[in-house]
């Protein structure tokens, strides 16, 4: 067993102890970098959604990874249960723009406003939003060194 599927069996269990995963506030790339990160992210979503589901199909649970790519986005889904996270990269004129959204209840709204938006700082983070996903904790924070 991975520490990430101890990990997961240890939130299944206890449903607490897990924090949001953390965010940096979201900044032009040049389309290069935005679709490598992008790309590292997925690779690693797809990684940790694989240990999670070891481990929570003992409990006929499951967490779902949904890609949906379109013109000039990138974008996929994770869900568990009710509640969902959304990592994105757009495209345009040349540059290449990240997110992270969440559906806590009542529906899908963006983290934060137009002027400060959210990305992940880096692929690791997709373990702390998987387990806040199913620890029902809230799923995303500012990195601690911003104001």
């Amino acid at each position: 067993m991975t520490p990430f599927m101890a990990a997961v069996a240890a939130v299944f269990d206890v449903r607490s102890g897990v924090g949001a995963a953390e965010t940096v506030k979201s900044l032009p790339k040049s389309v290069g970098e935005g679709a490598d990160r992008q790309v590292m992210i997925r690779s690693m979503a797809e990684q940790m959604v694989c240990e999670a589901n070891a481990v929570l199909a003992a409990h006929n649970e499951r967490v779902e990874l949904t890609d949906q790519p379109v013109d000039g986005l990138l974008k996929f889904t994770l869900r568990y249960r009710d509640r969902c996270a959304e990592v994105s990269t757009t495209f345009t004129d040349k540059v290449a723009k990240s997110r992270v959204w969440c559906e806590p209840e009542g529906g899908w709204h963006e983290i934060e406003r137009a002027e400060s938006e959210r990305e992940l700082p880096d692929p690791q983070a997709v373990a702390d939003l998987i387990l806040a996903l199913i620890a029902g904790a809230p799923l995303i924070k500012r990195h601690p060194t911003e104001a």
